[in-house]
């Protein structure tokens, strides 16, 4: 009975991660066009290369 409420669990956590993954690259997404959109492109290649840069201009911009 453990094995199965672990599998259950473990699909649990698969899809939260899966959804999370998901919701992450549409911030991205989205704030990649925002950035295009004011011409800031090279806030948009440094945010490519730079994870806590990403994470600055996601806040600047309010996307969460």
């Amino acid at each position: 009975m453990c094995d199965v409420l672990d599998k259950v669990e473990n699909r649990g956590i698969a899809k939260g991660k899966i959804e999370d993954e998901m919701e992450g690259k549409a911030q991205v997404t989205t704030l990649m066009k925002k950035l295009f959109e004011q011409n800031r492109i090279d806030d948009a290649k440094k945010a490519s290369e730079d994870a806590a840069y990403c994470d600055r201009l996601l806040k600047e911009f309010g996307i969460n």
